[in-house]
């Protein structure tokens, strides 16, 4: 059969508009389809902005909690009073101890959670405090984490030089007592400093034989010291404090062997360092106060590297009693 030319055009244009018609669906299908996923990767961007900035003010409201426990009471106290949380799994190892904050909720804010994680190295930088801050809002889909550190004054800074006597004695006894032994070596680092840094290395579990072997050694027991501790490549700060040295500083056992500092708190009393047995140091001993009768067995031989188990890393020109940014320390990412 036979169509004719009018029929076979008609044909034509129907399949054309047909064609125009499917073409023009389709557009529109892929033009709504793409307004969709801008306003989904816009709503995902609000959402991510979202969870970043509840993140920074996690991270500056435990800033500011910090700075509030160091001026009303002190920093040391900040450790001890906070609960302990496992640390992340780049912060793994005895020396690393890591206490939790919660933050408070942020008024208006989709955050379901909130929290900032600090991190310290007991051994190597007890007073760096690496505040890590997680925000998670309710969709649980959007995360952001923040990071930055402050330096603390849980320990102060000692002298940039110092003696380099194997025995340093305090020579003015008039009360109150001036410590000036302790005040040339160890400068403005506290008995309350040592104190603190000696209980968090003995929380962590470190010791003489850990790794990293522990570092500092408050001692009050009137035991005579029995423990060799310390090398030439991890020397130790040991001290015998008021208690210990009450009525007279216990001696060390012969045989004992310590690379580093060793002091006696002697408040300035001659009589408690009287025929006080040194044993064997490379490093330094300081008393404060003379040390009559000294035995002609005791050892101390003046070691530079004694100050390696105290001496750490503050910028120069730095108030060390204030809580302040470490510069450069910033960083954010998705947890």
């Amino acid at each position: 059969m036979k169509h004719s030319p009018r029929q076979q055009q008609g044909a034509i244009t129907l399949m054309v508009a047909t064609s125009l018609v499917l073409v023009a669906a389709l557009a529109g299908f892929y033009s709504v389809q793409s307004v969709f996923i801008d306003r989904l990767a816009g709503h995902a961007q609000i959402q991510a902005t979202q969870a970043r900035l509840a993140a920074e003010a996690a991270l500056a409201w435990a800033q500011a909690e910090i700075q509030r426990t160091s001026q009303t009471s002190s920093a040391t106290d900040f450790w001890s009073t906070m609960p302990t949380t496992p640390c992340p799994a780049n912060r793994q190892g005895l020396q690393w101890h890591c206490v939790r904050l919660q933050a408070p909720a942020l008024q208006g804010a989709e955050t379901a959670s909130a929290d900032v994680v600090a991190m310290r190295d007991v051994v190597n930088a007890p007073h760096v405090a690496e505040l890590q801050a997680n925000a998670v809002l309710n969709d649980q889909r959007s995360r952001a984490q923040v990071q930055q550190s402050v330096f603390m004054p849980t320990v102060l800074p000692v002298p940039a030089s110092a003696s380099t006597a194997a025995v340093v004695l305090s020579t003015d006894t008039t009360p109150p007592c001036a410590s000036t032994a302790w005040q040339q070596v160890l400068g403005k680092l506290s008995a309350e400093h040592i104190r603190a840094w000696s209980q968090a290395q003995e929380r962590q579990g470190l010791h003489a034989l850990s790794q990293p072997p522990r570092s500092i050694y408050w001692v009050d027991s009137a035991t005579p010291w029995s423990q060799s501790v310390g090398t030439a490549q991890a020397p130790v700060l040991l001290v015998f404090s008021t208690t210990a040295c009450t009525p007279r500083c216990p001696s060390m056992v012969s045989g004992v062997h310590i690379h580093g500092t060793v002091v006696l708190d002697t408040q300035c009393q001659d009589d408690k360092a009287r025929a006080w047995r040194a044993g064997q140091i490379d490093g330094q001993l300081l008393i404060n106060s003379a040390w009559p009768e000294a035995p002609n067995a005791s050892q101390v031989t003046y070691q530079p590297y004694a100050r390696k188990a105290y001496l750490l890393p503050w910028p120069q020109g730095m108030d060390a009693r204030q809580v302040q940014i470490v510069n450069g320390s910033w960083s954010e990412g998705t947890p």
